[in-house]
């Protein structure tokens, strides 16, 4: 009773927004499954499991039931350099949802890893597609709610390890909602709030900080400053640089 409930509650508020709910048991993965309602309307696609969740740079991201997998089709609104305020906005929105559940240090590490501590509890996605001259956003989050893999290159953790009282179908809602609180902000053009906001949670900035570039080489750089673009501004031997693609990577002591 509680699912039929939940499921009818997301849909009346997505249809507010001219947005079309889809629910799956199971799916490969909502990013990939979304891609099928191109050109006919927004929607929003939630999985009760992926098996075959996609994470950063192609990734498996392990998808059991009890988390929240969730897509966005929505109508690109933005000049192209811009489309980083959907990853902040994700961002935001998920610390956010985080936040009001518990009291823990939740930050964002760039540029779409969500945070506690030093443990991932979320991964976003974002991709633009073009398809009869109109252009579209697909924003991809996986959040770990009741379940955390355990991956051995990085520490990951759940919501359930510190709020033991939470229940799924409460909870999904919820991200929902809070995501399109802070969506509002685009439709407002209120960019630099947007900005803003996702640096008051940002890891690392001010601080020394490793990067591993794309092409394989390592650099101890400063990190100064996040443009509006989603690029870092850079300090390397005294020069500023901009850095568009990169992972940041252990932590200085």
């Amino acid at each position: 009773f509680k699912l039929v409930s939940l499921h009818f509650k997301i849909e009346n508020f997505l249809a507010k927004k001219n947005i079309s709910f889809v629910h799956l048991e199971t799916v490969g993965s909502t990013m990939k499954e979304i891609k099928k309602y191109i050109g006919y309307k927004n929607v929003c696609i939630i999985a009760d499991e992926q098996t075959e969740g996609i994470g950063r740079r192609g990734n498996q991201w392990i998808s059991p039931k009890g988390n929240i997998y969730l897509s966005f089709l929505l109508n690109y609104t933005l000049p192209i350099e811009e489309h980083f305020l959907f990853t902040a906005v994700a961002a935001n929105s998920i610390s956010s949802f985080l936040q009001y559940y518990i009291n823990e240090n939740i930050n964002i590490k760039w540029p779409n890893d969500i945070n506690i501590n030093e443990s991932k509890i979320a991964g976003i996605m974002t991709e633009i597609i073009e398809e009869n001259n109109t252009k579209y956003i697909i924003i991809g989050a996986g959040v770990n709610i009741l379940t955390s893999p355990k991956i051995s290159d990085y520490k990951s953790c759940c919501l359930n390890d510190f709020n033991s009282k939470i229940k799924y179908e409460e909870v999904v809602l919820s991200i929902i909602e809070i995501f399109f609180l802070e969506y509002e902000m685009i439709l407002k053009k209120e960019y630099n709030k947007i900005i803003e906001k996702f640096k008051s949670r940002m890891k690392h900035l001010g601080e020394k900080i490793n990067i591993l570039l794309p092409n394989g080489k390592k650099q101890k750089v400063f990190l100064k400053n996040l443009n509006f673009d989603g690029s870092l501004l850079v300090e390397i031997d005294g020069k500023e640089e901009n850095i568009f693609s990169a992972r940041i990577f252990n932590d200085f002591n």
